[in-house]
């Protein structure tokens, strides 16, 4: 599949490892347009501000992003953003069973990229990597396709850096080692660290 655009989660932007930079240069090398949530930038600056993160941290997830251009991305109408919220999380608890207080954030993350028409959603927790997080977004496209045309036929998947490196070559991701490698996982909790 040719690349359209690809989004980035928190955990993805603040994983401490070779993987995610050798994603972050190819991303910035082969001009992929690049998104980030205002969650996302939202969550970093909270993590950073409480102190859960260093400022180090702070610094090298924001020059991640920074290096690809990453534009930021929000959902500009308030009120199918509050009922596409709603769907996503009414699935996430149906799916991962977890209480909607506990994804309001993920599924913001998740109704921001699907509606800016994001292919890859770059994340290194395990929950969006998963199968399960898969019917959530199928679910979610479903729902919202008669009001956004372009969200009918979207195919986000989520993926770690070391799939997307094995993945990937030239604007292109090889999907058959995508699927291969979505696991059947469910989000436990709500976990202090978003990169634990």
């Amino acid at each position: 599949m040719k690349i359209r655009s690809v989004s980035f989660d928190t955990s993805f932007l603040l994983k401490d490892n070779i993987f995610v930079d050798a994603v972050i240069n190819k991303l910035a090398h082969d001009y992929i347009p690049c998104f980030i949530t205002s969650t996302v930038v939202s969550e970093l600056e909270q993590l950073k501000v409480f102190g859960r993160i260093t400022k180090n941290d702070y610094k090298k997830a924001s020059k991640r992003w920074k290096h690809t251009h990453a534009t930021v991305i929000d959902f500009k109408n308030r009120l199918l953003s509050d009922a596409f919220g709603k769907a996503c999380m009414m699935s996430m608890e149906k799916h991962h069973g977890v209480k909607p207080k506990d994804i309001v954030n993920d599924c913001n993350i998740l109704v921001s990229t699907l509606k800016n028409g994001v292919d890859i959603f770059l994340s290194e927790d395990f929950h969006f990597t998963s199968r399960v997080t898969k019917e959530v977004v199928d679910e979610l496209s479903h729902a919202a396709c008669t009001e956004y045309h372009m969200m009918c036929d979207t195919h986000l998947y989520s993926v770690n850096a070391k799939t997307f490196l094995d993945a990937y070559q030239n604007g292109n991701i090889n999907l058959e080692i995508v699927e291969a490698r979505l696991q059947s996982v469910r989000k436990k909790d709500k976990r202090l660290h978003p990169f634990d």
